[in-house]
C-alpha cells in the first residue's frame, strides 16, 4: 500500500492554475499556488487558501467543505478576521455554481457562530 503525505512537503509557484489560485496532490503533498491569482490577493485570503489546501493533505480529502471547516478552524484560532475569512471563498468562487454558494454560505455561519461563541457578539443573535 502506497503511503500518503500527512501535510505540506513542498510549495510551488507556477504562473497560472486557471480558475483557481492553489491545488494540492494529497499523495505527494506538494502544494501549488498561482502566482496569478494571488498577485493582489490580500495576505489573509492567501493564508486561507493555503490552509484549506493544507487541510485537503491532513483530511486526506476531496471534500471542499471538510476541507474549508478545517481550514477556518486553524484561521479563526491564529486570530485573523472572520470577514476576511468569508471573503477568502467570495471572491474566488462562483456564485451562479450552487455547490460554491453553499461553500460561502457555510462559511458565513462558520463566521457568526464563531463570532457569537468565542467573541460574544450577541448582535448577530437579533439578526436569526
Amino acid at each position: 500500500m502506497e503511503e500518503k503525505a500527512k501535510g505540506i512537503t513542498d510549495v510551488v509557484r507556477v504562473a497560472d492554475l486557471g480558475r483557481t489560485p492553489g491545488c494540492v496532490n494529497r499523495r505527494t503533498g506538494v502544494m501549488y499556488i498561482s502566482m496569478k491569482h494571488i498577485n493582489n490577493m490580500p495576505k489573509e485570503h492567501i493564508l486561507f487558501m493555503m490552509l484549506h489546501e493544507k487541510a485537503h493533505v491532513e483530511l486526506q480529502t476531496n471534500d471542499e467543505n471538510l476541507a474549508d471547516e478545517q481550514a477556518f478552524k486553524e484561521y479563526a484560532a491564529l486570530g485573523y478576521s472572520l470577514k476576511e475569512s468569508v471573503k477568502a471563498l467570495t471572491r474566488v468562487l462562483d456564485d451562479k455554481n450552487p455547490s460554491h454558494n453553499w461553500r460561502m454560505y457555510q462559511q458565513l455561519q462558520r463566521a457568526e457562530k464563531y463570532d457569537i461563541e468565542k467573541n460574544g457578539n450577541t448582535k448577530l443573535l437579533n439578526h436569526a
